[in-house]
């Protein structure tokens, strides 16, 4: 996946979460160092002990070095807001960790996103490199948090999801244009939160689609066309170079694109 983004001349933010997973590789390290706690966020996530530095930052170290090795150019560590999965994390304790958590990245040569944790997010912007938020439109001025990080020059990527009712028409938009516009940050509309539907990129001061219009070039069989769509096929053509045609007929770079009923002849695929 990395070096399609970075053949499309894209930066790739590659993602793990600030806590223990079942099926993860390095699970067991955390539960022999004694560092996992009871709770979780509802997606199988178990929160971490993040007030034991000495046991906890070699571990997330590596999980950053094997990022850098991928070719990650950037990481968004997800969970980071213990506080919200135990009582024995308070929110100071998650400004230490995330604070000591950033440089660590930097240590390793690779940028670190914030992702979410509104309300300390001022006081950690001068640590992080761009901020990777969801959903902030649900609470009136959330999203404003963030301005801390546009007017330094750091982009703020803010996504919503179909599935929790938001959309770009009637008083859902309205609500998105208010509590976004005007900030400079980058807004994303997603079908559903667990990530393998369709994203609409918008104008968070407009509500338009943007579309970027591709040259795109086609196999022997086709001429050159150029396209502002993302379906692909026989009716429609080739994918964006970098891109994979999914069985439904829909660029994208995923697994869902990329696996199994990749349409080879319309684009990239994994086999």
């Amino acid at each position: 996946m990395v070096p399609i983004l970075h053949k499309r001349g894209q930066k790739a933010v590659c993602y793990f979460a600030g806590g223990v997973t079942d099926g993860k590789s390095d699970k067991q390290k955390f539960v022999n160092a004694g560092l996992v706690l009871e709770g979780g966020d509802g997606w199988g996530n178990k929160p971490l002990n993040i007030k034991n530095k000495k046991k906890l930052q070699p571990l997330l170290r590596d999980r950053f070095k094997r990022a850098y090795q991928y070719g990650c150019d950037a990481v968004e560590v997800d969970c980071i807001d213990v506080y919200h999965y135990t009582k024995k994390i308070s929110k100071d304790d998650v400004l230490v960790f995330a604070k000591w958590l950033a440089q660590t990245a930097h240590e390793e040569n690779i940028s670190i996103g914030l992702k979410n944790v509104a309300t300390i997010s001022e006081k950690l912007q001068p640590h992080f490199d761009f901020a990777v938020v969801e959903s902030c439109s649900e609470s009136p001025n959330v999203c404003n948090y963030y301005k801390a990080f546009t007017n330094n020059n750091k982009a703020v990527f803010i996504v919503h999801y179909g599935n929790r009712g938001w959309k770009l028409s009637g008083d859902k938009l309205k609500t998105l244009k208010k509590e976004q516009g005007g900030r400079k940050f980058t807004c994303v509309l997603s079908d559903h939160e667990n990530l393998r539907g369709h994203a609409i990129n918008y104008n968070c001061d407009t509500g338009a689609e943007i579309k970027g219009k591709i040259k795109v070039k086609r196999s022997s069989s086709f001429t050159s066309t150029e396209t502002d769509t993302v379906r692909c096929g026989e009716d429609y053509g080739v994918c964006p170079e970098g891109q994979c045609c999914s069985k439904y007929g829909w660029c994208g770079i995923t697994e869902e694109h990329c696996g199994a009923g990749c349409q080879s002849e319309f684009g990239e695929c994994f086999n």
